[in-house]
């Protein structure tokens, strides 16, 4: 059986959203498609499934010395994203539940899964194609389905991803794509991330902090499995 590779949007028990690629033929397929899940579901199916690499969108990692809840990792991620999008990156002090939810899964993940990372779909997709930066903007909003679908269809164009779905994308969907994609990457193509380093000695957790590489700083070209 193919490895798989899990993407997790991390939110509260009703709306978090897994989605998990497999690659074969020469493109990337949509092996589960996105769907809300509790963790235990998550679980589960990385026991039944030979789940290689989990990218995960929640801190996973967090010191005693970050009293205003903002890493290293998240001020360098700051510094890459445009003045008006910096709230993307938000401190863990103001994100209740979601810190929580994604280290519990990433702890109860570590027995099954080999490869634990932390990604930001989000700027993944500005860093894909900062042309995009509007709809990158506005995906999220209710009345963005334009928006979405188009980030979807330049998002699975470049990665080579065949992506059948039955209704207009959510933008929930569309980030569990994305991690899911970054896990693929991670072990097939980590020339095309960067990871945002934590610089302090008192760190803990589970699963450094990988982006796409901005385009800026490579050459933006077409991946394909």
């Amino acid at each position: 059986m193919q490895p798989h590779y899990l993407g997790v949007d991390i939110a509260g028990t009703r709306s978090t959203w897994m989605c998990a690629l497999t690659s074969s033929s020469r493109k990337l397929t949509i092996t589960q498609q996105p769907i809300p899940v509790s963790l235990k579901q998550i679980t589960q199916y990385a026991e039944e499934y030979p789940v290689v690499a989990a990218a995960i969108d929640a801190q996973l990692t967090w010191s005693t010395s970050d009293e205003k809840g903002f890493r290293t990792s998240d001020y360098e991620l700051r510094r890459l994203l445009p003045n008006d999008c910096r709230n993307w990156v938000m401190s863990q002090n103001s994100l209740a539940a979601v810190p929580v939810r994604g280290r519990q899964l990433a702890e109860c993940l570590s027995p099954i899964v080999g490869t634990i990372i932390e990604t930001h779909p989000r700027a993944c997709l500005f860093f894909a194609n900062k042309a995009f930066l509007k709809s990158v903007k506005l995906y999220k909003e209710t009345n963005a389905q334009a928006h979405r679908n188009d980030l979807c269809k330049a998002w699975a164009d470049r990665f080579g991803i065949d992506v059948s779905l039955a209704t207009d994308i959510t933008h929930d969907a569309l980030d569990s794509i994305v991690c899911a994609t970054i896990a693929y990457l991670f072990h097939n193509s980590p020339q095309h991330l960067k990871r945002l380093p934590y610089l302090v000695a008192d760190k803990r957790g589970r699963g450094p902090f990988f982006i796409l590489r901005p385009s800026n700083e490579k050459e933006n070209v077409i991946i394909k499995p």
